[in-house]
């Protein structure tokens, strides 16, 4: 019976059990989708956090210049008012779905390439215990 330790299959599996443990959990979980539908999931979730964000904004500021708008409504603009609205909420809702695209995308090949190293590495463990 062998009493020797191999320093750098015991490093191997020290890295991989510290991987396993803290962000493997998470790439696992983000790899288990298709690459197109993890971003797109995501991205769609942004878009309606960005709605509803835009909305809750849009209500408080209607709350808070309530006596003006009210005053103001007969003289102003509702299509041209209606057309900023609309505009405002295209391009903040529109930066917000390229932003999650990006952050999602880049999350995504982060995990597949840990993943990745960590199927590597099992591999590699798997191969110097055959050679033993």
């Amino acid at each position: 019976m062998k009493s020797h330790i191999d320093g750098d299959r015991v490093k191997l599996m020290t890295r991989m059990a510290s991987f396993e443990e803290n962000e493997g959990k998470e790439a696992i979980r983000i790899c288990n989708f298709f690459r197109s539908d993890y971003v797109c999931l995501n991205v769609v979730r942004a878009i309606v956090s960005a709605t509803v964000s835009y909305f809750l904004v849009l209500g408080l500021y209607i709350y808070y210049n309530i006596d003006q708008l009210l005053q103001g409504i007969y003289t102003m603009d509702l299509m041209a008012t209606g057309r900023k609205l609309v505009t405002a909420y295209v391009i903040f809702a529109g930066a917000f779905g390229i932003i999650a695209y990006v952050v999602y995308s880049f999350r995504y090949d982060w995990a597949k390439k840990h993943l990745n190293d960590y199927n590597y590495a099992l591999r590699e463990l798997l191969n110097r215990e055959a050679d033993e």
